[in-house]
């Protein structure tokens, strides 16, 4: 059976002690010290006071749980503490020391700084309770999709309890209830991230795969992060048909503030109020060409006599309107253009040559009659 070389085994034991993190004090039977080595000593705050030679109750005076503890270790026990020295938290192991007859000669202690592995722990463990209180389920798999994490305060609505999945090969439970699992789990053990919605019982779920990589950062599973997005998904549907209904009374109105009314066996007028957006625009073309064709329509008259203005943009609504209509083989005939209007269209550079405008609505309905065949 190989040894190990006492030279290094006395470096290792070196390096050790060397480190911030570990300190090692023995005593003899008469309780002083015999060795106090390692950089730990200060943190501990007996650099001053432990030393060999010293008598254990002086080195120890403002700690006396740690006299006692060496004492219980010279009547035969090993004993485990944990204590904390200023920012620091150590674990600290007591054990007796025996001479070849194996009498007790003394004790030795062993403390390690675990402050930095501790506050992994309990950042774990903070981690684990705001998940477990938040509406959402995590889970991690390896990548043969066995759990290995099961948390999240909506577990209790699936039937499960934190913890309760690990274990659990997610492909063999829970492919039939989620169809787009597999596909997910997939594409996240090739690094990409996938969303799916799926439905549990009475609730609608979206659940965000994501890559799991490896200390090396290498593909090692996936994360799952499912949320319960029934209300939301039913507040949507709700705002959409709202939305709808806004929509249909708005495209109401402006069938109703621009009715299409037939003012002859050939001819319609439509009275515009107000402005006109691109919206109302695209409803009264549709609404008329619609009437022109239906009715055999002739003549299209647009009165602007409630309109309060003009700007480029309704102009050019305007504009296509009419030749739109001209399309269907019909004249369009504005009317009603107020001063305030005509000297609007003048500065915007309008080319009103084209236009066939008259004073009024009956002067309009008068030319229709007029021009229409029979009408002299």
């Amino acid at each position: 059976m190989a040894t190990v070389d006492p030279a290094l085994k006395f470096q290792v034991l070196t390096g050790l002690l060397e480190s911030e993190s570990t300190t090692l004090i023995g005593i003899d039977a008469g309780e002083v010290l015999t060795l106090a080595e390692g950089r730990g000593l200060e943190a501990m705050g007996v650099a001053g006071t432990a030393a060999p030679g010293a008598a254990l109750a002086a080195a120890f005076a403002e700690q006396p749980e740690v006299v006692e503890l060496f004492r219980r270790s010279l009547r035969g026990e090993r004993v485990r503490a944990e204590s904390t020295y200023g920012q620091a938290y150590w674990l600290q192991s007591f054990y007796p020391l025996r001479g070849a007859d194996g009498a007790i000669v003394g004790a030795a202690m062993l403390a390690i700084d675990v402050t930095r592995d501790l506050t992994t722990v309990r950042q774990a463990q903070m981690l684990r309770e705001l998940v477990n209180n938040l509406p959402t389920n995590v889970f991690a798999v390896d990548p043969r999709g066995v759990c290995e994490i099961s948390e999240g305060g909506m577990l209790a609505q699936i039937g499960l309890k934190p913890g309760q999945n690990v274990g659990v090969n997610v492909f063999e439970s829970y492919s039939t209830t989620i169809p787009d699992l597999a596909d997910a789990m997939g594409a996240a053990f090739r690094g990409e991230t996938r969303v799916i919605e799926f439905s549990y019982g009475d609730s609608l779920y979206s659940q965000t795969t994501l890559p799991r990589r490896d200390a090396q950062g290498n593909y090692a599973g996936a994360y799952c992060i499912a949320s319960d997005i029934t209300e939301r998904r039913r507040d949507e549907e709700l705002l959409r048909a709202q939305m709808r209904i806004i929509q249909e009374q708005k495209e109401a109105i402006v069938r109703l503030s621009s009715p299409i009314i037939e003012v002859g066996h050939d001819a319609l007028a439509v009275p515009l109020v107000g402005s006109l957006d691109e919206q109302r625009a695209a409803t009264i073309m549709h609404g008329l060409l619609e009437a022109i064709a239906h009715k055999r329509a002739r003549c299209a008259i647009l009165d602007l006599t409630g309109v309060d203005t003009v700007d480029p943009t309704s102009a050019e609504h305007l504009i296509r309107i009419i030749h739109s209509v001209r399309l269907l083989g019909a004249q369009a005939i504005i009317t009603g253009i107020r001063p305030p209007i005509a000297r609007i269209m003048a500065e915007l550079g309008l080319d009103l040559s084209r236009l066939h405008t008259l004073r009024s609505l009956q002067d309009a309905l008068r030319y229709c009659s007029e021009s229409s065949p029979g009408g002299r």
